[in-house]
C-alpha cells in the first residue's frame, strides 16, 4: 500500500484574505497555484501510474488541489476527510488507509504543520516533524503490511519545482 502526502498548492495571502471578512476555510488557490498544481500533477503522473483514492481536507484550497489531481488521475475516487482539516488527528487517516485494498495508492491532501506530523507518524510512530512540506510538495510512503504508525517507508519526498521539472 502506498500513501501520497500532498500539501495544497499556493492559496491567496491569509492576511489579505482576512481583511475581506470571509472565513479562511473558503480561501481559494491563486491562479498561479492552480497552474502550478496542474504542472505538479503532470510531473507526479510520471512517477505514479494511478491513484485509487484522493482524500482532501474540507477547506477550499485543499479541495481545489484534490480536484486538479483528480482530473489527472481520472480513475481515482475523490472524498473529503475531516481528519485532514488543520488540527486534525492522524488516527482517522490510518483507519481510512486500512480500509483500502493491499496494493492501493491513496493521496492525502492537506495543510502544514499537520501533514509533516502525519508523515513523521507514518515513518517513526511519533508526531515530531522532521520535514517541511512546501505548498505542492509530495511524499510517497509505502507500507509493506497493515498501515500503522512507524511502519511506513519513505520512498521519496519531492519539492514542487522538482515535480514540475518532471512534467
Amino acid at each position: 500500500m502506498q500513501a501520497l502526502i500532498i500539501r495544497h498548492a499556493p492559496a491567496g495571502d491569509r492576511a489579505e484574505w482576512s481583511k475581506t471578512g470571509k472565513p479562511d476555510e473558503i480561501r481559494p488557490l491563486t491562479q498561479k497555484g492552480r497552474d502550478r498544481m496542474r504542472d505538479i500533477s503532470k510531473g507526479l503522473s510520471t512517477l505514479v501510474d494511478r491513484i485509487d483514492l484522493i482524500a482532501s481536507s474540507p477547506l477550499a484550497r485543499s479541495i481545489e488541489t484534490a480536484d486538479i489531481l483528480h482530473k489527472r488521475f481520472r480513475s481515482s475516487k475523490l472524498e473529503k476527510l475531516e481528519a485532514l482539516r488543520p488540527g486534525g488527528e492522524a488516527a482517522p487517516v490510518f483507519a481510512r488507509l486500512a480500509e483500502l485494498e493491499g496494493h492501493a495508492v491513496a493521496a492525502f491532501v492537506g495543510h502544514e504543520p499537520d501533514l509533516s506530523a502525519l508523515l513523521a507518524r507514518m515513518l517513526t510512530g511519533e508526531p515530531d516533524s522532521f520535514a517541511d512540506l512546501r505548498k505542492g510538495s509530495v511524499a510517497l510512503v509505502e507500507f509493506e503490511a497493515a498501515p500503522k504508525p512507524g511502519r511506513g517507508v519513505l520512498r521519496w519526498l519531492l519539492q514542487p519545482a522538482q515535480l514540475r521539472d518532471l512534467a
